[in-house]
């Protein structure tokens, strides 16, 4: 990818235009964020953008960059896998999707984080790349996404993950589930990167 390309990429430029809106809200801090947070009682009484926006908003400015750098590489990797149109279905039904875990599944108050949706983009593109590649470091990076979910689900959050692990975890589980799913269904497009070449 040249560096033209990069800065016309629109999957690129949609995750821009994310991380700023996040980094903002993260800076603005904790009126904002309490207002916009996933709460089970602020569901309960039909808050219901508190679906979307507490997905946008972080315990503070460390999670909220972790989390956007993430998804910068994520795009800059894996942006071309799916088209725009088919990421931002996977972010927006992963959303859902992880919000019903945590409402029904989960035994917790509150979560705030992009990371779960993050999970999910990260499990489509993955699981679509064994299905299409086959080839060794595929493989290796979904040994690595298997083994990181079985971990926090038995010990914990990463260490690198912040005071937000007790949390986190379920958001992970529950965006790893659909994104898994959402990778089974096939692209119609015929031409893709081959991930080798991003190695």
């Amino acid at each position: 990818m040249t560096t033209r390309s990069i800065f016309f990429d629109r999957v690129i430029m949609v995750a821009v235009i994310v991380t700023i809106v996040v980094l903002a809200l993260a800076l603005i801090g904790d009126p904002v964020r309490q207002t916009l947070a996933w709460t089970r009682t602020g569901l309960e009484r039909v808050e219901l953008w508190r679906l979307f926006s507490g997905h946008l908003v972080h315990l503070d400015i460390y999670h909220a960059v972790l989390n956007v750098s993430i998804m910068l590489l994520l795009a800059l990797l894996f942006g071309d896998i799916f088209t725009l149109a088919r990421h931002s279905v996977h972010a927006l039904i992963g959303t859902l999707m992880i919000d019903a875990g945590l409402f029904w599944l989960a035994d917790i108050e509150w979560y705030v984080g992009l990371s779960g949706v993050l999970h999910a983009i990260a499990a489509a593109v993955v699981v679509r790349l064994v299905i299409d590649r086959h080839d060794h470091i595929t493989w290796l990076v979904a040994l690595f996404g298997l083994s990181k979910i079985i971990y926090e689900n038995t010990f914990g959050a990463m260490p690198f993950s912040g005071s937000t692990s007790a949390v986190a975890t379920d958001g992970h589980l529950f965006g790893v589930l659909a994104g898994m799913m959402f990778g089974l269904v096939p692209d119609g497009r015929r031409k893709r990167k081959n991930f080798n070449d991003l190695a």
